[in-house]
């Protein structure tokens, strides 16, 4: 019963925290469609580049947990000081060069992924603005990592909360008050950012005395952080390459998948919390070579993954037409809507077993095999398939979706043998 709350106690806030990121977005967009169809087609569009850097920062943050955790428990607090310093420099540089790269390149991308010149003008400005101020969620995506591994899980989630109710007041009086438009509601984004960051600093134990500025990278950190972010990496372009093959069926297929992708992201945030969990504790129990608390842990969290992402998404299908009629009233669209839905359903024990067991191994400090194993599933399987299915056999959205819960499938199983061949093998070793 320990582990159980010990995951619930770090994963619920962590689940609430990435809703609270993810509504950040949500309000942006609603606050500029006051604005008209361009600057909401812009915003959107410029969205889906910044949620590739804060899939990076994520992936940098589980590595940041992992590292930290384990060494904590280990070495004790002199070498983790030291990680915190090299973690955080890191982010710094990595939210500059992605922050350079949309200030100046913003506009010129979503030119290149086919919006119009009003539309790319638009999620331009948007973008140097918020792309350009990205450091500030790295930042607070990195010091939140390394808060809720000190021990305070719960309080990245009320910071994240205090961010979100400043962007939604700053960005309605940049808009209804000031009338700044877009280049308003960036800022208030960037600000409301900023903020959060310096609240988890001040709740950070660090010696900043300690801060040393070198090139110099923990090889731990680094071994961890560039499969993580690669892993991350497949997952978002391989999505692009799944919605090219969802428009060869047609535009109202497009907006019913997309409407149903838009449901049933809910149906992972459980998952995603406890996955965040996972990596923190099966850290700790490597830096203490404890190995039936990792078997005992993995169990734990694959069970309560399964519950709470079974209720989130047994829900959303059972109210899936109903919450669908609330985006469109096209049939052949909510048709489309309801396969995501029924699909995403029936394939929660395997999201739910692959979070889980990614986490288990990127907390166990080898994040090289879910790198490959997304690598091969995503490409090979998900997108591969989903050719065969829904273009060649001409299976439509269910042939794609039946390809998507292949690629988990696949793994889960691998992940998950590969693990109990590492049991056996300590345990052998052992004997």
């Amino acid at each position: 019963m320990k582990v159980s709350r010990q995951l619930l106690a770090i994963g619920l806030p962590a689940m609430v925290e990435n809703l609270l990121q993810m509504l950040m977005g949500m309000v942006d967009s609603y606050l500029v469609a006051i604005l008209g169809l361009a600057a909401v087609s812009g915003v959107s569009v410029a969205n889906n580049v910044t949620a590739v850097y804060q899939a990076i920062f994520i992936a940098l943050g589980a590595a940041v947990s992992s590292a930290y955790s384990a060494r904590r428990s280990q070495q004790g607090g002199k070498k983790a000081q030291a990680l915190i310093g090299e973690a955080l420099l890191l982010t710094l540089f990595l939210g500059l060069v992605l922050g350079l790269f949309s200030l100046f390149f913003g506009e010129g991308l979503l030119s290149f992924l086919g919006t119009t010149p009003q539309v790319s003008r638009q999620g331009g400005l948007y973008l140097a603005i918020v792309g350009g101020g990205i450091v500030f969620l790295g930042l607070m995506t990195t010091a939140g990592s390394v808060v809720r591994s000190q021990g305070k899980p719960q309080l990245p989630m009320y910071v994240s909360l205090l961010s979100n109710l400043m962007n939604a007041l700053l960005a309605s009086v940049a808009i209804f008050v000031c009338h700044w438009g877009i280049m308003g509601v960036a800022f208030a984004t960037v600000i409301s950012r900023a903020v959060g960051f310096a609240l988890l600093v001040g709740a950070m134990r660090y010696d900043w005395k300690s801060l040393v500025l070198s090139w110099r990278i923990d090889k731990e950190l680094v071994h961890l952080a560039l499969p993580a972010a690669g892993e991350r990496l497949m997952m978002r372009v391989g999505d692009i390459a799944i919605v090219a093959i969802v428009v060869t069926f047609g535009t109202k297929m497009v907006a019913g998948n997309a409407i149903g992708e838009t449901l049933t992201q809910f149906n992972y945030m459980p998952g995603m919390g406890l996955a965040t969990a996972t990596v923190i504790l099966a850290a700790r129990a490597r830096g203490v070579g404890d190995m039936a608390s990792e078997t005992k842990l993995l169990k734990k969290a694959y069970f309560l993954s399964l519950l709470l992402m079974a209720i989130v998404s047994g829900a959303i299908f059972v109210f899936g037409q109903p919450l669908t009629l609330l985006y469109t009233m096209d049939q052949e669209a909510v048709s489309a809507s309801l396969v995501v839905i029924l699909y995403s359903f029936l394939g929660t024990p395997a999201t739910a077993g692959t979070l889980v067991m990614t986490a288990m191994w990127q907390g166990l400090g080898n994040a090289k095999l879910p790198f490959y194993a997304t690598t091969f599933g995503m490409w090979v399987i998900r997108i591969g398939l989903g050719v065969v299915l829904g273009i060649g056999l001409s299976w439509g959205l269910a042939g794609v979706w039946l390809a998507t819960i292949a690629d988990n499938v696949f793994r889960w199983a691998f992940l998950t043998y590969l693990y109990r061949k590492k049991v056996r093998k300590t345990r052998k070793s052992l004997a």
